[in-house]
C-alpha cells in the first residue's frame, strides 16, 4: 500500500512539474512586453517564522481543519470568529515552525514512510497553541490530530481518491501540497513528544496532590465592619477631626484621597447620579419599608449639605457607589420611571420621592457643574471625616472580633456574641422625614436599570407619588454592614475560603482549616479591607491513602497530562521569547473582522452555516 501511495504522490509531482514547466514557458515567451525586465516576485507570508514563509493558502488550510462543525459536519464560520481562530491558527502555525526549526538544529526529521503511514491511517496533523490545553478538546483535535478515515465506504480501506477528495475538501490543497505540509506537522510533533516524554510523576507526588484537591473544608466567619461601626459606634466631633489632620502623614492621605475623589465625584455637565437600596421581588412590606427607610436617610443627608457623590459612596447598594453613584449622561437604556424622573430634574436637583424599579428604591440627583467649587469643597470634608471615622474605628472593629474570638473560645455561639455587639449599638430609630414613592409594575423586556442590565422594564405613573409604604429608619441590627455569622462554601488545600481576604489571610485560612480541629477558632482577627474578621472551623475531611489508591491510575495520568502540557508551554514560550524578533505575523489575514461581512479566510464563505 505504501508503494502504491507513493507512486501515486510520485506521478503527481512529474504531472505537476511537466505542467508548471508548460505555463511558465507560455508565460515568459507570449506575455505582453516579453524581453523586458520583470520586477521580483514577493510572496505572501500570513505567518513569517526564521525564514519559513506560510503562505496564505497553507494558512487558510489549517484555519478550514480547526473550524468548528455541527453535527451534519457543516462548518460553523461564525463560532470560529466568536473564538478568534484566525489568531488561533497563526499562534498555532508558529509553534510549529519554532518547533520544525528546533528540529532541524537537533537533527529530528520526519520520513516519507512515517508521513505515508499516517495518512494510511487516517489521520491529519494540525497544530495549535500549547499554551491552552483545553483548546483542543473544544476543537476536536485529539493529540494534535484529527481523524479523517479516507476509507471506502464499501470496502472500509483505504482509497487514495477518497484521500484526494477529501483533502481537496477539507484543506483546498492537492494531495502533494498537503503530504509536503504534513513532513513539518508531524515533524512538530516528534519534537512535542520530546518535549513531554520525560516528565514523570511519582506516586509520592499524586498522593500529595490528590490528598491537596481531594480533602474538603468550611469554615464560618463573622466580619466586623469599619463602615457599620462609623455609623452606629462613633462620632466624629470636630475637635478630634482637627486634631487629627494636624498630623502631617494623615494631611498628605486626605490629598492624595482628593485626587481620587474629585476624578469620580466632581460635576459633570448633564451626568446622573443614584442612590439605590435593593430590594428583591418577593420582598416582605417589612424589607421595603427598611428599603425606604434607607433612601430617606440618604435624602436627608444631602438636604443637610452632604455631597450627594459622598452620601452614594456611603450608601448605595448599585455597583456605581465607587464613582460616587454616576451612572452617565444618557438614560434611555435606563427602565421608564427612572428615566422619566432623570429626565425631568435640572442640574442641581434630586427626586423629591423615592423612584421605584423592579431593583428597589432610588434617589436621583443631575449633577450642576457650575456649583464645583462648592461641591469639592464639600467632598473633602466628606473625605476628612471618613478617613478619620476609619482611623477610629479600625482599632475597634479589632477589639470587637477579639471579644467575639474570646466570647466562642469560651464555648458561647458566635451568634450569641453577634447579637451582644450590636444591641450594644442600637438605639431608637431616628425620626424620619416622610418620603414618597413613585411606583412602578413590570413589563417588556429590554431596559435595564440605572448601572444594572436589566431582562425586565417597569412602565407606569411615573409623576404620581404615592405612599405604598412607611419608611423605617435603618438601625444597626438593620443596617446591611452589620456583624453576621456566615458559613464559606467547600474548599479544597488549594482553594479560597473568603472573597473577602487578601491572598495572604486567604492562605492563612486554608492552613489552619487543614491543620486544626472542628470548632477551633484562629488564633487572632484578620485584618480585612473594611475591618476585622474571626474565623472558625466547621469541619473538614482529609482524603486518605486509601481513597487514592482507588482512583490512582485515573489521577496519575491525568496529572502526568497537565505536567506534560505545562512543560510544553513553558518550552515553546521560551522558543517564542528567544525568537521575538524572527517572527512575524500579517494580521489582515488573522482578524475574524476580515471575510464576508469583514472575516479571516474569505474562501470559505460561502459554506458557512452559522
Amino acid at each position: 500500500m505504501l508503494d502504491l501511495f507513493r507512486k501515486r504522490g510520485l506521478s503527481s509531482i512529474v504531472y505537476g512539474v511537466i505542467i508548471v514547466g508548460m505555463v511558465m514557458v507560455f508565460v515568459i515567451q507570449f506575455r505582453p512586453n516579453a524581453g523586458q525586465a520583470t520586477g521580483s516576485l514577493k510572496e505572501a507570508c500570513v505567518v513569517l517564522v526564521k525564514g519559513h514563509c506560510v503562505n496564505p493558502k497553507s494558512y487558510k488550510a489549517s484555519y478550514r481543519l480547526l473550524i468548528p462543525r455541527d453535527s451534519q459536519g457543516n462548518l460553523l464560520t461564525a463560532r470560529a470568529k466568536q473564538m478568534h481562530l484566525g489568531q488561533v491558527t497563526a499562534d498555532g502555525l508558529v509553534e510549529r515552525e519554532l518547533l520544525v526549526s528546533e528540529a532541524e538544529r537537533i537533527g529530528v526529521r520526519a520520513t516519507p514512510d512515517e508521513v505515508d503511514t499516517e495518512i494510511l491511517n487516517g489521520f491529519i496533523h494540525v497544530s495549535i497553541p500549547s499554551d491552552n490545553p483545553f483548546l483542543a478538546s473544544s476543537l476536536r483535535v485529539g493529540d494534535g490530530k484529527i481523524y479523517a478515515g479516507f476509507k471506502d465506504q464499501k470496502t472500509k480501506q483505504f482509497d487514495y481518491k477518497v484521500y484526494e477528495r477529501s483533502i481537496r475538501m477539507l484543506t483546498g490543497k492537492s494531495a502533494t501540497e498537503f503530504k509536503e505540509e504534513q513532513e513539518r506537522e508531524l515533524v512538530a510533533a516528534k519534537m512535542r513528544d520530546m518535549i513531554r516524554s520525560p516528565i514523570r510523576v511519582s506516586d509520592a507526588e499524586a498522593l500529595e496532590m490528590y490528598v491537596a484537591e481531594k480533602s474538603s473544608a468550611k469554615v464560618s466567619y463573622v466580619e466586623i465592619k469599619g463602615s457599620w461601626l462609623a455609623r452606629w459606634a462613633s462620632t466624629a466631633p470636630q475637635a478630634d477631626v482637627d486634631a487629627w489632620l494636624k498630623d502631617k502623614t494623615n494631611e498628605a492621605i486626605v490629598d492624595s484621597t482628593m485626587l481620587g475623589r474629585e476624578k469620580d465625584s466632581a460635576p459633570v455637565k448633564d451626568h446622573i447620579r443614584h442612590v439605590l437600596a435593593k430590594f428583591s421581588a418577593s420582598a416582605t412590606p417589612e424589607e421595603k419599608a427598611i428599603a425606604l427607610g434607607r433612601i430617606a436617610k440618604a435624602y436627608a443627608r444631602a438636604k443637610s449639605g452632604e455631597a450627594f457623590a459622598d452620601v452614594a459612596r456611603d450608601t448605595s447598594d448599585d455597583t456605581s457607589n465607587t464613582h460616587g453613584g454616576d451612572v452617565g449622561d444618557k438614560t434611555d437604556g435606563f427602565v421608564e420611571p427612572f428615566k422619566v424622573a432623570a429626565d425631568a430634574l435640572k442640574p442641581g436637583e434630586m427626586t423629591n420621592e423615592a423612584i421605584e424599579t423592579q431593583f428597589g428604591y432610588h434617589l436621583i440627583y443631575k449633577d450642576a457643574p457650575d456649583q464645583k467649587a462648592e461641591i469639592v469643597a464639600k467632598l473633602k470634608k466628606g473625605v476628612v471625616r471618613q478617613l478619620y471615622l476609619k482611623h477610629v474605628t479600625l482599632e475597634l472593629a479589632k477589639t470587637l472580633a477579639t471579644r467575639v474570638r474570646d466570647d466562642v473560645k469560651a464555648g458561647k455561639s458566635a451568634e450569641d456574641s453577634v447579637k451582644a455587639i450590636i444591641a450594644q449599638y442600637t438605639k431608637a430609630p431616628e425620626k424620619l422625614t416622610a418620603i414618597g414613592i413613585r411606583g412602578s409594575k413590570p413589563a417588556a423586556a429590554g431596559a435595564k436599570d440605572a448601572g444594572h442590565d436589566a431582562t425586565v422594564a417597569a412602565t407606569g405613573d411615573a409623576g404620581a407619588a404615592k405612599a405604598l409604604v412607611e419608611p423605617k429608619a435603618p438601625t444597626a441590627d438593620t443596617d446591611v454592614d452589620r456583624p453576621q455569622v456566615q458559613t464559606s462554601a467547600g474548599f479544597n488545600k488549594g482553594g479560597d475560603a473568603i472573597s473577602e481576604l487578601s491572598n495572604d489571610a486567604s492562605a492563612e485560612v486554608n492552613k489552619f482549616a487543614f491543620s486544626g480541629k472542628d470548632g477551633d477558632v484562629m488564633a487572632d482577627p484578620l485584618r480585612t479591607d473594611n475591618g476585622y474578621m474571626v474565623v472558625q472551623l466547621k469541619e473538614h475531611k482529609t482524603s486518605s491513602k486509601e481513597e487514592f489508591d482507588k482512583e490512582r491510575e485515573t489521577y496519575v495520568q491525568t496529572l502526568l497530562a497537565a505536567k506534560q502540557a505545562e512543560a510544553l508551554a513553558l518550552y515553546v514560550k521560551r522558543l517564542r521569547e528567544a525568537a521575538k524578533a524572527d517572527v512575524k505575523i500579517d494580521e489582515s489575514f488573522t482578524k475574524e473582522a476580515a471575510g464576508k461581512d469583514g472575516g479571516a479566510p474569505t474562501d470559505f464563505e460561502d459554506e458557512e452555516q452559522q
